[in-house]
């Protein structure tokens, strides 16, 4: 009898050992300007309770050949582990990997046991996670990266409240982006995604949504930990050339959600190209706020007040993220930038010159165009008849 039980003891430490319990991960793939360069970024969470990730990790690789015209194994892709650090509980570790990629259409594939017993799929504990990133390598001179994911998905949600948590996918081709439900998934075999079984959506604990801009709506009406899966899906002229298979576990637990009450944004005064301004988002119950914007510098100076640098002409996506211990609430919005703050010659005061001054007294010149904060000085034989500023 002694025997048996110190077997059974080994076995079970044995499985405890080699479960990293898995929460999460994607797959990025950015080009190196016009170039056969191509960064893979691999992210990963995991429950710090389970083992730790390898130093190293290989994702395996396909290509779609010619002759078959699906795709076949294309050998592997070794990443390194780059960074590791601890968000909302979690452990988020980051891979990269340089390749260097023909033009083609590939596919790497990240698979690992495992990831921890769910309520929505009771044989996962024993299952694999698994995630994929389809991409296009374009031709030299055209340029292709995957959509980037700016912000991590909410680790926890709180049972009975409704809250929202966004995928921000940013495209730097300026390539379509598609958000859409997808399955946990379980493992590629035979050049197809297969699901956890039994696995039941989110839908069925409570009203789910995943809107295609990438905001998800979800309110939980059971306590528990649940995964699921979101597609990632790039377009370009009306014709499908990636998908990003993206997997998620979240815990549902007793608390409070933060919110914001009046969504929107307050610019303290107008814009142009190049330009900085503040804006002010207030929140309730909350103990942290994050502001993402791609393509523009973001600088946080307080809990409700934001600097944004070097604003150029067009429309902005940008999301409001506020936090406590218990969940996030995101918040999508768009704002513009225009240029309209110039000042030319009325032809009024078509005989009127002028001479521009800056605070300090330095004459600037004749040209006001897109300029902005000079005090200016019209005048006529000499004398000065009017003085405002911008």
């Amino acid at each position: 009898i002694m025997k048996k039980l110190l077997v059974l003891v080994a076995f079970v430490v044995s499985l405890t050992a080699n479960a990293s319990h898995l929460l999460g991960g994607h797959i990025q793939a950015i080009q190196q300007g016009l170039s056969d360069t191509v960064d893979i970024t691999v992210t990963l969470f995991n429950d710090p309770q389970g083992i730790g990730l390898p130093q190293t990790l290989i994702l395996n690789e396909y290509k779609v050949t010619v002759s078959a015209g699906v795709y076949v194994s294309n050998g592997t892709v070794s990443a390194s582990q780059s960074t590791s650090y601890s968000w909302q509980g979690n452990t988020v570790t980051v891979y990269t990997s340089t390749i260097i990629r023909t033009a083609g259409n590939y596919r790497w594939v990240y698979s690992n046991c495992c990831r921890g017993i769910l309520s929505n799929a009771p044989s996962a504990g024993n299952s694999n996670f698994t995630m994929a990133l389809d991409y296009r390598k374009t031709g030299v001179g055209i340029p292709n990266s995957a959509p980037i994911l700016f912000n991590q998905l909410p680790q926890s949600w709180v049972v009975n409240d409704t809250a929202q948590a966004i995928i921000l996918a940013f495209d730097p081709d300026g390539d379509s982006v598609v958000v859409e439900m997808d399955d946990a998934l379980n493992q590629y075999a035979n050049m197809v995604f297969v699901p956890l079984s039994p696995f039941s959506q989110l839908n069925s604990y409570g009203y789910y949504s995943v809107n295609l801009n990438g905001m998800i709506t979800w309110a939980p009406n059971t306590l528990g930990k649940f995964g699921t899966g979101y597609k990632v899906s790039e377009y370009r002229n009306g014709n499908l050339i990636g998908v990003n298979r993206i997997q998620q576990v979240y815990s549902v637990i007793a608390g409070s959600t933060p919110s914001i009450p009046s969504p929107f944004v307050q610019v303290n005064h107008d814009l142009i190209d190049g330009d900085s301004t503040e804006i002010y988002i207030m929140s309730n119950n909350a103990t942290t706020t994050e502001l993402f914007i791609p393509n523009v510098d973001v600088t946080k100076t307080s809990d409700s007040t934001w600097t944004l640098s070097n604003l150029q002409l067009g429309t902005y996506k940008a999301v409001s993220r506020v936090s406590n211990s218990s969940s996030n609430m995101d918040y999508l919005f768009t704002f513009t930038v225009l240029s309209t703050i110039n000042i030319e010659e009325n032809t009024i005061y078509g005989d009127v010159g002028y001479k521009v001054y800056d605070w300090n007294g330095r004459y600037l010149g004749n040209t006001l165009e897109n300029q902005k904060g000079f005090l200016i000085l019209l005048y006529d034989d000499g004398k000065t008849q009017k003085i405002f500023q911008l």
